[in-house]
């Protein structure tokens, strides 16, 4: 039987989103480093989401190039149980493959958490996506209320 639950996506970076970008995450032998400031504010999309139980996340970060699904759901923690795999194309910037991931599967309800500055750009005519600036990402809470409030509208759209 087929499940008729709709899910919200969420599309999720991670450098710039659940950590400052430019943190040293990867050692010359490309392991993950033991930078306690990685994924520091984790929490806070884990807050956020406790509140919305039918959203599933999509990495969309060049960390799924690095690392396979079962290290992202671990590297998640808390909200690893969400994970709904990554994207698996390859575009010209990051929007376009978030746009070309959600075609591809058939996904209609989804919102991107990124700092890309593709998502900055198409931000302001597309209201699925969530900018965050590379130093606070998803710590600020402009942010999190934008992501609040855009889960909600989704959520009300779909039921």
């Amino acid at each position: 039987m087929i499940n008729s639950r709709q899910f919200i996506y969420l599309y999720l970076d991670f450098d710039g989103v659940l950590h400052a970008d430019g943190e040293p995450a990867i050692d010359g032998c490309g392991r993950l480093c033991q930078n306690p400031n990685l994924f520091c504010w984790l929490k806070n999309l884990e807050e956020i989401l406790d509140d919305f139980p039918d959203v599933k996340i999509i990495v969309s970060s060049d960390w799924r190039r690095l690392f396979d699904d079962e290290t992202l759901i671990k590297l998640l923690r808390g909200v690893g149980w969400r994970f709904h795999g990554v994207v698996e194309c390859i575009a010209a910037n990051r929007y376009a493959e978030i746009l070309q991931d959600a075609s591809t599967k058939k996904i209609e309800s989804w919102l991107a958490l990124d700092d890309h500055k593709s998502v900055k750009a198409a931000a302001a005519s597309d209201e699925r996506l969530i900018f965050c600036f590379p130093q606070t990402g998803i710590s600020a809470h402009a942010q999190q209320e934008e992501l609040r409030q855009k889960i909600t509208l989704l959520q009300k759209k779909i039921r």
